[in-house]
C-alpha cells in the first residue's frame, strides 16, 4: 500500500481569502499574521512562525495558530503544522491543521506577498 493510499481527503473542500496584516522578523525567522473569513468558522485570525531551511533560502518549515469566531458565537481553535516554498513574491503553504471540532484539515495556501492577499484552499482528512 502506498502512502497516497493512507493519506485520503473528503470530496468537499473550500476556499478562503484572507490578508496579511503583520510581518514581523525575528532572531530565529519571519512571524506573520493574516485575517479572513472561512465560511462556517467565521472570522479567522492566524499567527504564522516560519523557519527557513539552512541549505535552501526559497523553503522551510512553519508552525502556527488559527483561531476563529463565527456569527453565532461559537470558536474553534486550530494547529497548523507545515512546509512552505518561494518562488520571486510567491509563497506556498502546505500545512496539517488539528481543529479543535475535531476536523483534521489540509491545506493549501497562495501567498501574494505584493499585495498582502492569502487564497487558502482546505479540504478534511478522511481518519
Amino acid at each position: 500500500m502506498s502512502v497516497a493510499d493512507k493519506f485520503t481527503l473528503g470530496s468537499e473542500s473550500f476556499s478562503v481569502e484572507g490578508t496579511i496584516t503583520s510581518i514581523t522578523n525575528t532572531p530565529d525567522g519571519v512571524t506573520a499574521n493574516v485575517t479572513g473569513k472561512a465560511g462556517h468558522y467565521g472570522k479567522v485570525y492566524l499567527t504564522y512562525n516560519f523557519l527557513t531551511n539552512p541549505k535552501h533560502e526559497t523553503q522551510g518549515s512553519v508552525t502556527g495558530i488559527g483561531r476563529t469566531i463565527a456569527d453565532n458565537g461559537e470558536s474553534n481553535e486550530g494547529i497548523r503544522n507545515g512546509v512552505w516554498t518561494r518562488d520571486g513574491h510567491m509563497l506556498t503553504i502546505y500545512s496539517l491543521d488539528d481543529v479543535t471540532d475535531g476536523v483534521i484539515n489540509f491545506c493549501v495556501e497562495t501567498w501574494d506577498l505584493r499585495d498582502d492577499s492569502v487564497k487558502f484552499e482546505f479540504s478534511r482528512v478522511q481518519k
